[in-house]
């Protein structure tokens, strides 16, 4: 994981969970949030990942975040990323 990496969880309600993503984003960073993601996934129906707490963004995170990703939304329909890297993360 990178150092100064980190992840924030809040459950609004006992189907939502709010995820922010915290410093510099790498490959353990991704492996960290798909854990999260995983264990959350039978207990969340919505999943918010909020991303403006980030500085940066590696590529290799991505690419180890995006397959991930788009299985768990497949099975899960209402995970949902914001923040100012958004769009990154949708590509």
């Amino acid at each position: 994981m990178a150092k100064n990496f980190r992840i924030s969880t809040k459950k609004k309600n006992n189907r939502t969970l709010d995820i922010e993503l915290f410093g510099d984003f790498d490959a353990s960073s991704a492996c960290e949030l798909i854990h999260l993601l995983d264990n959350s996934a039978n207990h969340a129906t919505k999943v918010a990942i909020d991303t403006d707490g980030l500085r940066t963004i590696n590529a290799f995170g991505l690419d180890v975040l995006m397959p991930r990703l788009s299985d768990l939304a497949s099975r899960r329909p209402d995970i949902e990323v914001t923040g100012r890297f958004s769009g990154i993360f949708q590509e």
